[in-house]
């Protein structure tokens, strides 16, 4: 049977209620995570596309069998937290630390005949020390927030401010990730490196590919579902008191 699906419709909402089409708007360009909050016919027009088209696309497609696709909105604030942790940043991570090693060794083989792969390095090393800086911040202030907010009687040793704070902080930290990504694709060709390169150049924008599409499922978690679940805690908590 096939979705409801509207141009009205945001781009959130649409990844949030169908999480099986998350591949499909991954592969259609239609940012889900930072732009969720845009309407589909307005994300459609970004990403150069129809909107009809792209609505009846999303409403009839069939996911490949054995697909898992979790619905993440049915789970607790805890265990959502916990997943984000222990998969996504375990795995950007990792990534990173095995990008700066193929980055290095491409600027070395090909740098003097590539230039941008110069700029690339430096992109990459500011997009580590931001996402460290960020996954250490939600780790030790943002996600112990959050968990205490379902464990109401240990609000009591939380900072005085309102949570929104650091979840602002941390979606402005994503708007930034995105634009970074952005001009990864600009001195990369949209990751397709020349038909003569080789294989560790390959690797290399496989691997960027791979942790960008990582991190606009991590952020979808975080600024769709967990900190708005966040901020609706702390207000039904607010409104009892």
């Amino acid at each position: 049977m096939a979705r409801k699906i509207t141009s009205e419709m945001t781009v959130a909402h649409i990844a949030t209620t169908h999480p099986e089409l998350l591949p499909e708007l991954e592969r259609l360009g239609i940012d889900y995570c930072c732009g969720g909050g845009r309407p589909l016919g307005e994300a459609a027009a970004k990403a150069g596309l129809e909107t009809e088209t792209v609505a009846r696309q999303l409403a009839e497609y069939q996911p490949p069998e054995n697909t898992e696709a979790g619905d993440w909105t049915s789970r607790t604030m805890t265990e959502l937290a916990d997943n984000i942790e222990h998969t996504h940043h375990v795995f950007a991570r990792e990534a990173l630390d095995r990008l700066k090693t193929l980055t290095a060794k491409c600027v070395a083989a090909h740098g003097d005949d590539e230039p941008r792969l110069h700029e690339l390095q430096h992109v990459l090393a500011v997009l580590t020390d931001d996402m460290h800086d960020h996954f250490v911040r939600e780790e030790r202030v943002v996600f112990p927030w959050i968990r205490r907010l379902e464990r109401p009687t240990q609000i009591q040793g939380g900072p005085p401010w309102s949570i929104r704070r650091p979840i602002d902080c941390m979606i402005h930290d994503h708007d930034d990730v995105g634009e970074a990504f952005a001009r990864v694709h600009e001195l990369t060709d949209d990751l397709s490196a020349p038909e003569d390169a080789c294989s560790t150049w390959r690797e290399c924008y496989r691997l960027f590919g791979e942790l960008e599409q990582d991190t606009h499922q991590h952020i979808h978690k975080e600024n769709n579902i967990l900190f708005p679940a966040g901020i609706e805690a702390e207000r039904r908590r607010m409104a009892s008191t």
